[in-house]
């Protein structure tokens, strides 16, 4: 059974979402996971979109990487 809710924050970049996040989770005793940092760390995208700069998310690769990421 979850102890503890997920919040997901989203948004453009720059606005101050990693901020906000790592605020909040030293506020409350949560856990920040970073989604970006899962895309480029393990390669959770299916490549650079020059126009946005930034990934492209591969949803399905980043929902299974946090599956694992739960479980320690």
């Amino acid at each position: 059974m979850r102890a503890n809710p997920n919040i997901v924050l989203t948004g453009t970049p720059g606005v101050g979402k990693t901020t906000h996040c790592e605020a909040l989770a030293e506020r409350t005793s949560l856990r920040h996971i970073s989604v970006n940092q899962i895309v480029k760390d393990k390669g959770c995208h299916e490549g650079w979109d020059e126009e946005y700069q930034s990934w492209i998310v591969d949803e399905d690769k980043v929902i299974h990487s946090l599956f694992f990421i739960s479980l320690i």
